[in-house]
Formats: structure tokens, C-alpha cells, sequence
């Protein structure tokens, strides 16, 4: 995988965007959800009716966790991805340091100050390891690249995500189920593609152009709510007709607890080329 394509699933990764990783043709099956999760034989109707609701509930018994820590796991484009990384949720402060795992290596990432760095398996300039990508650079070949995926980072706090959603879903279904041993609510979530734009998930239009191109009218994503009405898993499944489909799950803990956050050494950091 090309290395701007690795920062672009990054990216989209930790806005929980699957799209801008897209590329290529491939017929590989989702990634499993992983986890435990036990539900009775037969689920019964629970939770909220509407997203908004969830997402009002969830804003108001939340909104002074502003950090958390997250893990991912899935597939996009027809590669495997994995990962870890903790975030602070703050808008346009939003920051985020996290490690993903790709058949060409470890490539560690952060975002601070609307910059992003890069630290890739095979560095660009000897002796530094970092890539600094300035996102206020629109000429930067990068940031046009990753297209949506840039204001989708500074808004990837997943209860924001669920306010986005909002506009574009619906619940179709609600149960009581334990997650890794805890009571969660899990919402099965019916998203119309058609409704994206303007949504803030990380999808422009040339994306969503794609999406209907392809037929893909609709996009699943599946959410579990714990009892203090903190989001503790995502799961977003781009189905693909002709193209790869992609499917990551992300699951949060340590909602609260402090993040710190710190751009690389001067010393240790590299221009993007062409910036």
C-alpha cells in the first residue's frame, strides 16, 4: 500500500470513515466483530426509538469525558488494519496519538495544532522518522488527498458522530446485551447514504459519488451504549458492489482519563514533499 494511502486510512480510521480507504477491487469478507458479547435468544426492544434521542441522552450524561482510549480492528480496501491510540475530544483542539498495524509495518500517528504526523515503517529523510503534514495547507497534495477525512478528525469524538448520524439514520433495532462482561444497550443503525452530504462523517462528494455509483444506497453501523450512556463500541460496515467493502470496529474505554498529547523533536520531523 502507498504510503499516502496509508495516511489516508489513518485518518479516516480515527474518524471512524471508512471511504477515503476505498481503493482497489477486492472480494475479502468484513473482519469478524470480536469481543463478547452475550444477548438473549431472543432480543427484545430496548433503549431509544430515534438517534436523536440517543445521541441528546448521550451528550448529556457525557459531556464531561472529553478523552478516551480506543482500539480498531477491520478491513478497508483489502487490507487488514489494526490499531490503537487514545483521544482528546475538544472540536477544533481535538488531539489524537495512535500505533497502526499494516503488512508493511507499524505506522505510529499524531494530530495536534491541525498538524499531522507521521511516522512511517520506512522514513522519508534519514534520521528523521516523522512526517509533518500541515493541515491548513490546501496546495499540500496530502491534505487534497484525504478530502473529507481532515474535518472529520477534529470531529471524531463518537458521541459527535452520533449527532451526525442522526440526520442520516434511523434505529432499526435495540437490544440488551453484555459487552466484555458489562450491561451495554446495542443499536442497529440504517444509514441513507443519499443523506451524507453536509454530515460531517468524512464523506465528500466525490466519495459519496462512488458510493452511488456503485448502488450502495445504504451503510450499517452498529453502536453499544453502556449504562452511564457512554459510546463503547462502533462498528461502520461499507458494503462494496464491484469494489472492496470495508468494515472497522472501534471500541473505547477510559472515558475521562487524562491524555497528553506531543508533537515528535523538531530535529526528528520532515516536510511533506510538495507542501
Amino acid at each position: 500500500m502507498r504510503k499516502k494511502t496509508l495516511l489516508v486510512c489513518g485518518a479516516a480510521i480515527a474518524a471512524l470513515t471508512l471511504t477515503a480507504c476505498n481503493s482497489g477491487d477486492s472480494s475479502s469478507a468484513p473482519a469478524g466483530s470480536g469481543g463478547t458479547t452475550t444477548a438473549a435468544a431472543k432480543p427484545t426492544k430496548s433503549g431509544f426509538d430515534s438517534l436523536k434521542a440517543l445521541s441528546d441522552a448521550v451528550t448529556e450524561k457525557s459531556d464531561g469525558e472529553k478523552s478516551a482510549h480506543f482500539t480498531f480492528k477491520g478491513e478497508a480496501g483489502g487490507q487488514k488494519l489494526e490499531g490503537e491510540g487514545d483521544f482528546n475530544f475538544a472540536g477544533e483542539k481535538t488531539a489524537m496519538q495512535m500505533t497502526m498495524s499494516t503488512p508493511e509495518g507499524d505506522i505510529t500517528m499524531r494530530f495536534l495544532d491541525n498538524v499531522i504526523y507521521m511516522k512511517m515503517p520506512q522514513p522519508l529523510q534519514p534520521g528523521k522518522p516523522w512526517l509533518k503534514v500541515d493541515l491548513a495547507d490546501k496546495n499540500n497534495p496530502m491534505v487534497k488527498a484525504m478530502g473529507g477525512s481532515v474535518d472529520s478528525m477534529k470531529n471524531a469524538d463518537p458521541r459527535q458522530t452520533l449527532k451526525q448520524l442522526a440526520d442520516a439514520g434511523e434505529i432499526k433495532s435495540s437490544e440488551e446485551v453484555e459487552l466484555d462482561g458489562k450491561p451495554t444497550t446495542h443499536y442497529k443503525i440504517l444509514v441513507d447514504t443519499s443523506k451524507l452530504k453536509g454530515s460531517g462523517l468524512g464523506m465528500d462528494e466525490q466519495s459519496i459519488a462512488a458510493m452511488e455509483k456503485a448502488g450502495i444506497k445504504e451503510m450499517p453501523v452498529e453502536v453499544w451504549v453502556d449504562e452511564e450512556n457512554l459510546p463503547v463500541r462502533f462498528v461502520v460496515d461499507v458494503p462494496g458492489k464491484g469494489a472492496a467493502s470495508s468494515k472497522v470496529q472501534a471500541d473505547y474505554t477510559d472515558w475521562g482519563k487524562a491524555v497528553k498529547v506531543e508533537a515528535p523533536p523538531a530535529a526528528e520531523v520532515a516536510e511533506m514533499p510538495g507542501s
